[in-house]
């Protein structure tokens, strides 16, 4: 997967867990790969820490901090 759709990702796992947006947001969201996964991780961890969503930028600053984590699980460049 490449950084813009593992933001896609990103931004659908806060939205769910974002504690501000109350129970009527709360949806399962279905992650398929290990990267995938780890991505949502990353977002309920903002969420349920009251971080806001990271901006398109501020994401692809933290996958990169992560590159040697997340390359193996299957980030491609694009």
């Amino acid at each position: 997967m490449t950084t813009s759709e593992l933001y896609a990702v990103y931004c659908q796992a806060h939205a769910i867990h974002d504690p501000s947006l109350g129970e009527a947001t709360r949806t399962i969201l279905t992650a398929g790969s290990a990267i995938e996964r780890a991505i949502v991780e990353f977002a309920v961890e903002d969420a349920e820490n009251g971080t806001p969503l990271r901006s398109r930028a501020q994401f692809a600053r933290a996958v990169e901090a992560g590159l040697a984590a997340l390359a193996p699980l299957g980030l491609r460049a694009a």
